[in-house]
């Protein structure tokens, strides 16, 4: 793909700004759905979940207990955001797994990407200034104060891992329990 990251996900973001509700799987008692959500067929919505502006779940989806998903997020088929995750105005791919205890910020995630429990992919500089992100061998200006990272396909993020804001990992990455991705 040619399309720099913030580009891709600020399309993919305004693009789910059209979706309209289509429920096919199943929402339990007690999740709140404060927006629109499309959910597909097999995937649930359990218990304490909060669903707030525009959200695509695929099919097959486990989302929850307790989760909290906001803004303009997509997230594709057979995934897993499981107990006190939450993930704001992202875009994930199919077999992404995010089970626990967990933030996902203005980030991107491709296909096959587990994510250990406890970690922060990070979507502000601490000084509030633009964040960078390295792009076609180049640290480019992206326009953004929110931006998270983009993680490539077959990754594998330890456990209280830290990924600061524009990072780009590359398909088949592992880190290591506790990294701080720089």
């Amino acid at each position: 793909m040619n399309e720099a990251p913030w580009k891709e996900l600020e399309a993919g973001c305004a693009a789910l700004q059209e979706l309209r509700s289509d429920v096919r799987g199943e929402v339990y008692a007690g999740a709140h759905i404060l927006g629109v959500l499309e959910l597909g067929e097999g995937s649930v919505v359990l218990p304490g979940t909060v669903i707030e502006g525009h959200v695509r779940i695929g099919r097959d989806c486990r989302i929850g207990p307790n989760a909290y998903l906001r803004g303009e997020t997509s997230i594709g088929d057979g995934c897993v955001i499981g107990n006190a995750v939450e993930v704001k105005s992202s875009l994930l791919g199919n077999k992404v797994f995010v089970s626990h205890l967990s933030y996902i910020g203005d980030s991107i995630i491709r296909d096959d990407v587990n994510v250990g429990g406890g970690c922060i992919f990070s979507n502000f500089r601490h000084d509030a200034g633009e964040i960078r992100m390295p792009w076609q061998g180049e640290l480019q200006p992206t326009g953004r104060i929110k931006l998270g990272c983009l993680v490539g396909e077959h990754c594998r993020i330890g456990c209280k891992c830290v990924i600061l804001p524009g990072r780009v990992l590359q398909p088949g990455t592992w880190t290591e329990p506790g990294s701080v991705v720089r």
